[in-house]
């Protein structure tokens, strides 16, 4: 048998601190959560920067593509939030 690193044991006993927080009512979506992660494929570990402990799946866009949102609107919808809301819903 394997006995998991110190890092494991500490994150395991984090997350044992913050159940003993939980209402126990909360505890049975807490256990629906942790059956559906074991259904999940493993996740490959990822070396991660102190700076940003967490990794966004990111696709590089130019700038220029922003200007097709420019046109997404008809003409009409000069930025006043509400009023454009309910011009939408006159037009239905």
């Amino acid at each position: 048998m394997t006995y998991p690193s110190p890092v494991v044991q500490e994150e395991r006993q984090k997350i044992i601190a913050l159940l003993d927080e939980l209402p126990a009512d909360s505890l049975p979506m807490v256990e629906t959560f942790i059956r559906f992660m074991q259904t999940q494929p493993p996740v490959k570990s990822t070396e991660k920067s102190e700076d940003t402990p967490w990794l966004y799946p990111t696709v590089p866009v130019p700038p220029e593509s922003l200007m097709k949102w420019t046109d997404l609107l008809t003409a009409g919808y000069e930025g006043d939030a509400l009023a454009d809301t309910e011009s939408l819903y006159d037009e239905v």
